[in-house]
Order: C-alpha cells, then sequence, then structure tokens
C-alpha cells in the first residue's frame, strides 16, 4: 500500500486514507475511532440539505464533530 500525504486545495492531509461518508454508520464515535486508527480523513453522514435549512435536530446530531481534530466544516451550517 502506498500511504503519502494528500494535498486538497490549501489543506494538507496526512495520509491518503480516507473514511468515506455512509448513511447510518459514520457517526461521531466511529469517526474519532477512524482517526485514531490512522484515517486521514473522515466525513460525517450524509444529511438532508432540507433538513439542515431547517435545522432539524436529529440532523444536528448526525453532523456533530465536537471533540474532533480539524478540519471541520459541518459545522458552517449551524452558524
Amino acid at each position: 500500500m502506498y500511504i503519502k500525504p494528500l494535498s486538497i486545495g490549501n489543506i494538507t492531509i496526512k495520509n491518503n486514507i480516507l473514511l468515506a461518508p455512509m448513511a447510518g454508520i459514520t457517526d461521531l464515535p466511529f469517526r474519532i475511532i477512524g482517526k485514531e486508527n490512522g484515517a486521514g480523513l473522515t466525513f460525517t453522514e450524509m444529511a438532508s440539505a432540507k433538513a439542515i435549512f431547517y435545522g432539524d435536530e436529529k440532523t444536528k446530531k448526525l453532523l456533530m464533530t465536537q471533540g474532533e481534530q480539524g478540519p471541520i466544516r459541518s459545522t458552517d451550517f449551524w452558524k
């Protein structure tokens, strides 16, 4: 396996191992475990744009990133 740093725009990630967004799977604890086990980049669960627009509480829980290392962009929806 060829592991190397990955650059996306002006962000450099420590490696090219990515944990894909998976509905019903990639909640906060799963993403933290993925990072602890070497994933260079993790994604929140897939969420409905309509639910984000209306501030749905269940969707907020799906996209929670508290305690995760950055860069984190999903919190921009809740400002």
